[in-house]
């Protein structure tokens, strides 16, 4: 949910066809939206239909159809691998089928003029919408909270990014150069600690996960979460997990693993810095595309480089940190081996410090992480291989194949780094298409707003959407 008091404002001047949410929340919202359609989340997510949709007039999905959607497959079938890891693909294929053929059904019944996801959809059941909702021209709106302050951008396409911030940039060129001064407080504020190397630069949300997870403190966050699978969502699974807890710490695990293959780094050599991405998450999930699969990147890197590069990769810090040290589908057993075999690929320690690694490469590279934008205040620039909200940033170069990176790195040993000036002048640019406000329900506290302004802001912020004529 998180986002009820915005549904009310918009409520006032359009019809909410269909929500889906927090099924426990909805009882009490039902009186005041008699004509809206809920569907509980986890329902949804296990493709069964919300109560109030007659399905009997709806068809399984036809090849053709199935055809058109052959990348929206892909993507979802690895996104199941967060709440479906056990489920091998033949299920997960047909539970797809079921939920295209589903979608396809209420998007063509109800014709909805717009879908609005708080973020870039992420939950299987939402990214299909999100495919259906392309094919079917409907126009789609989500948000993407930033690094920079309690800033968010709107979207209608989290591959495209915010076409307002790209429309800024264009405007900007050839004007006169904006100061530091001439920034908004919040965004001047985060220049200037980006900007000081004494500074420590570690993300809130690094630290706050930390606070959380670490020690004895994680135990009530895991019960939480086995009661919730194990009671509310029946998953047996949890069972075993349990009962082999403490076996499993003294057996082979990502940790043992990863430490047999590390390598100190030597900073006289040239190299690319890639830190490793967290996962599952969405920023991987989907807005890597086929980049999910980190070990895909590094080898279109490794194939890349000049024969005098390393390439110095480091896990993510919360990577072992939720889900203990055991193999999973992003980690799976051979996993760091694989990546320790590349050409000129080297795995760091965990304790080897991110930021010292950003200052000495040569570039950093990346799916979308924050390291990244990091990169560009400390003069590095950047090879992105996914879709960040900060993709239109400058220092920064979208790669996809050996070609493009083999291209980005002709630039960056030609000498070409990332201008101060230019990080300034896109910051401005940010200031003017970005707005203070809480896309996610789970992100309160990254902002002083009150509950209702916060409210209003989004609603005004979707309804300026809905009144643009282009989609």
């Amino acid at each position: 949910m998180g986002l009820t008091e915005v549904v009310r404002k918009l409520k006032e001047q359009h019809e909410i066809a269909y929500w889906s949410g927090d099924g426990k929340e909805f009882e009490p919202l039902k009186p005041e939206f008699p004509g809206t359609i809920f569907h509980d989340h986890f329902d949804a997510l296990h493709g069964i239909p919300a109560r109030d949709i007659d399905t009997s007039t709806f068809s399984p999905p036809e090849p053709k159809l199935l055809e058109r959607l052959l990348e929206t497959e892909s993507t979802v079938l690895t996104m199941m691998n967060k709440r479906f890891e056990s489920v091998l693909v033949s299920e997960r294929k047909h539970l797809y089928y079921t939920q295209v053929g589903y979608w396809h059904g209420v998007l063509t019944s109800l014709r909805p003029d717009a879908i609005i996801f708080p973020c870039a959809p992420h939950t299987v059941y939402d990214y299909v919408i999100y495919g259906l909702s392309k094919l079917l021209s409907i126009r789609c709106i989500m948000f993407e909270l930033t690094v920079v302050g309690a800033r968010s951008v709107v979207m209608r396409d989290f591959v495209v990014g915010s076409r307002g911030l790209k429309q800024e940039i264009v405007k900007r060129k050839g004007k006169s150069h904006v100061e530091v001064s001439d920034l908004p407080d919040d965004i001047r504020d985060y220049y200037i600690w980006q900007s000081d190397a004494k500074a420590s630069h570690t993300p809130p949300y690094i630290t706050e996960q930390f606070n959380k997870y670490a020690g004895f403190r994680k135990v009530p966050v895991k019960f939480r979460s086995a009661w919730d699978t194990l009671i509310v969502h029946k998953d047996p699974a949890v069972f075993l997990k349990i009962l082999t807890h403490i076996p499993r710490l003294f057996m082979r695990n990502m940790k043992t693993e990863y430490r047999s293959v590390e390598t100190v780094p030597d900073f006289s050599k040239t190299f690319i810095y890639v830190p490793l991405s967290f996962q599952p998450e969405r920023t991987s999930s989907p807005q890597g595309g086929v980049f999910v699969d980190q070990l895909l990147m590094l080898e279109t890197l490794s194939a890349s480089v000049p024969k005098d590069f390393l390439i110095y990769v480091k896990e993510h810090p919360a990577q072992w940190l939720h889900r203990g040290p055991d193999f999973f589908s992003y980690r799976y057993r051979g996993y760091y081996e694989a990546i320790a075999k590349l050409k000129q690929v080297k795995l760091l320690p965990l304790n080897t410090d991110t930021y010292t690694l950003m200052n000495h490469s040569k570039a950093v590279a990346t799916v979308t992480g924050t390291a990244g934008f990091e990169a560009l205040f400390r003069g590095k620039p950047v090879l992105v291989f996914g879709y960040p909200w900060y993709q239109h940033a400058p220092g920064l170069f979208s790669v996809e194949s050996v070609v493009t990176v083999k291209n980005a790195l002709t630039k960056i040993v030609s000498g070409f780094t990332p201008s101060p000036q230019d990080i300034i002048e896109y910051l401005w640019c940010l200031g003017k298409q970005s707005f203070v406000g809480d896309c996610e329900h789970y992100e309160r506290g990254t902002h002083y707003l009150p509950a209702d302004e916060n409210a209003h802001i989004l609603a005004a912020v979707i309804e300026t959407e809905l009144q643009k004529e282009e989609l």
